[in-house]
């Protein structure tokens, strides 16, 4: 699997590159966490998402790495739902909400 490392600030528009189909979220993305250092989890983690279809990942890097997988995830969660909720990525058809 190949991995693009991409800043913060283009996150919304990786999203909508990558992980959207016809303006909506593909269903299958799976959000993951990588490890700062592979090998060293000790490094800290980064929010990621797996692109279904695709070997790619797309990395977010942040000012912090989170200290563990779960907190990763929890803030790319966390960030997605903001990022949809001003528009700027479709996590969902607006019909099935």
């Amino acid at each position: 699997m190949s991995t693009i490392t991409i800043p913060l600030r283009h996150m919304a528009s990786a999203w909508r590159e990558y992980a959207q189909r016809d303006g909506v979220t593909d269903p299958d993305v799976e959000l993951v966490a990588h490890e700062v250092t592979p090998g060293k989890p000790r490094t800290g983690y980064r929010p990621a998402f797996k692109v279904p279809g695709t070997y790619l990942s797309i990395e977010i890097v942040s000012s912090q790495p989170h200290r563990t997988p779960a907190g990763a995830i929890r803030w790319l969660t966390w960030m997605l739902e903001r990022l949809h909720d001003n528009g700027n990525i479709t996590l969902r058809d607006r019909e099935a909400s």
